[in-house]
């Protein structure tokens, strides 16, 4: 859209300059008025795009004017950026095109910042956070490669925080990239290759030391070919937790090697594993995994492959980001999402972002859900078992026949399992469980059960302590509409509930296995407090938590229920997820919810992130 008009109503002095100076100077059409006469005379007769005005003014604190402008564009509505000296409990309670805006302790130039960051995010299409401090987006629905050249072409400055890292902008520019412990050119490539779910938009947030040279162009470009260098490697080398061994041969001292082969040979050096080194290597990703292999082609290196005492699996309805099921090793089950007569599998055939867009444009199908065959589960089981024992996490049964089928692969397909072993191993050991739980919920019991098998509990002690986690597991969800729950079959306790929900929101949680009516408010800037006090109920406030969030194209809310999370609770760690396409079936797009796990003492080193790799 092109820059949109302004029109500022405030009777504070400073503060009306201030703006009207400040949004001239980037290029917006500003118009402001100093009393509430000309305001309403201003407001009917430009029909802005944006309306700026202190509440105190008569007409525009009530929202009266907003009977009579007209909106600037079809389909368009007028917005209304309130200042207001306090919050108060009727903001809750207002329009989604009015944001109430406290100016208590802030000056001119903050609120200056503050209104920009909601005209940028308008030009772009990204929406901002509660407090407007920042732009906030997913990155399933704006891609990275597209979301940069709207950066660029409205010259913002500022950081781009992704879960994974950071891009610096200068001018529209990216001039720095943080990924781990990477920078520069290696960080920006790793992120085009990993970054995924909310990310965050600050303007402004002071000078970037400039670290990159090379234009945006000439970035996508180098960060595509290394993403397909490193998908294609990935699978010709062994498991990236093997370690890395130089053979110093009389050959390896008469070669004379490239900088980069160099540059890989000295990360070698220390035993690091393929992970380790690829972090240490200076080089892109793919780059370094290429070079690797030639080396090892060359008989210069050579990869003592680990022992995986057990491997876990789970199914896609856990909606766990790929980079993190790789780097906790757990192999994902997929389900299928069938629209009319095309099937799709979860989470390879269909992501979240691409999925939500079908959604949008196949209004006509509703979509269908389908589990695994236990022919598909024994054949995985058959590819792991070979040297690993099993624990294979599902989805409530009372939601899908999921872990039905598992179990059946199991009992039917012992004997091949038992043939699968490598000669002279033990039987493979393999624990299915029903976590009872779904997506977030889910997610984070696999990422719990993959973290105590790299710590060294067998097969049959993590299913124990996974069953005995899974009743302290607390899920509470926001859904915009009963409908798809109503559709799909799984509304379990909460059918009582359709109709007569006219401007509700649904909480609801998953209890014994179901989804179950929790709460209800009105309206869905209270849907992110509510759920924070029913969780108060269910842990004890006063000691640490891990928890869990996750959101159907709903990035926004997301957002605000995880920095409600941080400011209430001790969060010994937050992952953040996206409910996939199964899941997203069931629930629609607008659904936000979050998942608490208070561990133990015992538990806390168990269940902690894996140290980085070495």
């Amino acid at each position: 859209m092109a820059r949109p008009t302004v029109l500022v109503v405030d009777g504070n002095e400073a503060r009306r300059r201030e703006l009207g100076r400040g949004l001239s100077q980037f290029a917006y059409e500003a118009v402001v008025a100093d009393s509430a006469a000309s305001g309403m005379r201003f407001a009917t007769g430009l029909n802005p795009h944006v309306i700026v005005a202190a509440a105190e003014v008569e007409g525009f604190g009530d929202l009266v004017v907003l009977r009579f402008v007209q909106p600037p564009e079809e389909g368009l509505a007028t917005m209304m950026v309130l200042l207001k000296e306090q919050e108060s409990a009727a903001d809750q309670d207002l329009p989604d095109n009015v944001v109430p805006l406290s100016i208590a302790g802030l000056t001119p130039a903050a609120v200056l910042g503050k209104v920009r960051t909601l005209l940028v995010g308008m030009e772009i299409g990204l929406q901002t956070d509660e407090r407007l401090e920042s732009l906030v987006g997913d990155l399933q629905l704006t891609p990275l490669f597209e979301l940069l050249p709207l950066l660029q072409k409205s010259v913002v400055s500022g950081r781009l925080v992704l879960g994974e890292g950071e891009i610096g902008l200068d001018d529209g520019q990216v001039v720095a990239a943080r990924c781990g412990r990477a920078h520069g050119l290696k960080a920006f490539a790793r992120l085009g290759r990993v970054a995924g779910g909310t990310f965050r938009l600050l303007l402004g947030q002071g000078p970037v030391e400039r670290e990159l040279d090379q234009d945006l162009l000439t970035l996508m470009a180098v960060t595509m070919e290394d993403q397909h260098r490193f998908l294609d490697v990935s699978e010709r080398l062994p498991d990236p937790d093997s370690r890395v061994r130089l053979e110093l041969g009389q050959a390896f001292f008469a070669t004379q090697f490239t900088p980069a082969q160099q540059e890989v040979l000295k990360a070698a050096h220390g035993g690091r594993t393929i992970r380790g080194l690829v972090e240490a290597a200076a080089i892109p990703d793919g780059e370094a995994l290429e070079e690797l292999l030639r080396l090892s082609e060359l008989g210069f290196i050579a990869f003592d492959v680990p022992e995986i005492k057990v491997r876990v699996v789970t199914d896609s309805t856990a909606d766990l980001a790929p980079e993190v099921a790789r780097v906790h090793r757990i192999h994902v089950v997929p389900l299928s999402v069938i629209f009319g007569d095309d099937i799709y599998r979860d989470g390879i055939d269909l992501t979240p972002g691409s999925f939500y867009k079908l959604l949008q444009s196949r209004k006509d199908v509703h979509p269908r859900t389908s589990p695994p065959s236990k022919g598909e589960f024994l054949v995985n089981y058959q590819q792991l078992a070979g040297r690993s024992d099993l624990v294979s996490v599902h989805i409530s049964q009372k939601m899908s026949q999921t872990v039905v089928h598992a179990r059946e692969a199991l009992k039917e397909g012992r004997g091949e399992l038992l043939r699968s072993r490598v000669e002279g191993g033990p039987p493979a050991v393999v624990e299915i469980t029903d976590t009872t739980q779904v997506s977030t919920g889910l997610g984070v019991l696999a990422i719990f059960a993959a973290r105590m098998a790299a710590r060294g509990l067998a097969a049959a002690e993590i299913r124990r302590r996974i069953d005995e986690m899974r009743p302290r597991l607390h899920l509470l969800f926001v859904v915009d509409t009963l409908e798809y729950l109503a559709r799909g079959g799984r509304i379990g306790k909460a059918r009582a509930w359709l109709g007569g929900l006219l401007g509700i929101k649904p909480i609801l949680g998953v209890v014994q296995g179901e989804v179950t009516p929790v709460d209800k408010v009105r309206g869905g800037r209270a849907a992110q407090p509510r759920l924070i006090e029913l969780f108060r109920q269910r842990v004890d406030p006063g000691k640490p938590v891990i928890v869990g969030t996750g959101h159907a194209a709903a990035p926004v809310w997301a957002e605000r229920l995880r920095a409600l999370i941080e400011e209430n609770f001790t969060v010994l760690e937050l992952i953040p997820g996206e409910i996939g396409p199964v899941v997203g079936t069931h629930v629609g797009p607008g659904c936000v919810g979050a998942v608490f796990f208070q561990p133990t003492d015992a538990e806390i080193p168990l269940l902690a992130p894996l140290p980085a790799a070495e």
